[in-house]
């Protein structure tokens, strides 16, 4: 990649600071960045570099498309606290090195905690991946809703334990 792609790819993601909610740990080469957001969609841009080549001829690992998929899908919801539960893939076309990859993504169910968005990825228009991603909003962490769900069942299992002990 070159300087001028870098510093494009910063300016990208500067414009976008104030409305990105989702965390920002991932390396936008290989999950993309966004191009284009608005309330539920999201436009996002991922080159194909050469860290995600398959083979010696140029074949990109779908695993990024899909990486970079997840996180439109996750930019598309725009919460912290979104978990992926579920997809349906289909990869129609292969990547290759130094292609763009264009993702569109829509998510529907604005209202309910779980949420469905549509994910389409493009190559020059030529569409090359379609996905249906599940996603849950949680209201914390999952580390920490998950530590939260061990400790009252533990204390259920102690009071219950106590209880057979007493009797």
């Amino acid at each position: 990649m070159s300087e001028e792609e870098i510093e494009n790819i910063t300016e990208d993601l500067g414009q976008f600071d104030e409305q990105i909610k989702v965390p920002r740990r991932l390396n936008s080469s290989y999950a993309g960045y966004p191009v284009e957001m608005g309330e539920n969609t999201v436009k996002t841009r991922l080159r194909i570099g050469r860290e995600m080549l398959f083979d010696d001829e140029g074949l990109a690992y779908n695993g990024f498309v899909y990486m970079a998929a997840n996180y439109a899908a996750q930019l598309a919801i725009n919460e912290p606290y979104a978990v992926t539960i579920g997809s349906r893939v289909s990869f129609l076309a292969p990547a290759k090195m130094g292609d763009i990859v264009d993702f569109d993504a829509k998510a529907y169910f604005n209202e309910s905690k779980k949420r469905e968005v549509r994910v389409l990825g493009k190559i020059n228009g030529v569409r090359i991946f379609d996905a249906s991603f599940q996603l849950v909003v949680l209201e914390d962490h999952i580390f920490r809703t998950q530590k939260k769900e061990v400790d009252q069942q533990t204390a259920a299992r102690q009071a219950r334990e106590a209880e057979e002990a007493g009797k």
